[in-house]
């Protein structure tokens, strides 16, 4: 376990330089180097998240029949909720000084309608998490 630790510190200690630099150096447009290369370490942290997910997730439902099926629940759930934030999605153009094509469009519309809908299971879930303690420990 040691070499996922020296691991996460390496990744702190990258995103920390690059977080630095990045405000150090100023971009001044969408189209500097600088705004390029943070985008892709997002990319690559946020791929290296998804893949660990997916994988320790698979790996703890490997266990049982209700891992199983409580991963496939979830799978299913995620395929609703992106399914239906793209059915909702407008696809609304707005003004830019550059060409973006209409599906880039929806695809924004429909990551910013996730984002509102995890936003809110997790305010939900913190109110409730307070309620449900509150009434237990009475």
């Amino acid at each position: 376990m040691k070499v996922i630790k020296y691991i996460e510190y390496i990744l702190l200690v990258l995103s920390l330089i690059l977080l630095v630099i990045f405000f150090v150096i100023l971009p001044t447009s969408a189209d500097a180097p600088m705004m390029d290369i943070f985008l892709y370490w997002a990319y690559l942290l946020l791929a290296v998240t998804l893949i660990l997910v997916l994988f320790f997730s698979i790996k703890s439902a490997a266990g049982s029949k209700k891992g199983i099926k409580n991963l496939i629940l979830l799978v299913i759930g995620m395929i609703v909720i992106v399914g239906g934030a793209y059915l909702l999605a407008p696809g609304t153009p707005v003004e830019t000084n550059k060409p973006i094509s209409d599906a880039t469009y929806k695809f924004t519309d429909t990551a910013l309608y996730i984002t509102y809908f995890v936003f809110a299971v997790s305010v939900l879930a913190i109110i409730g998490g307070a309620v449900f303690n509150a009434i237990k420990n009475k």
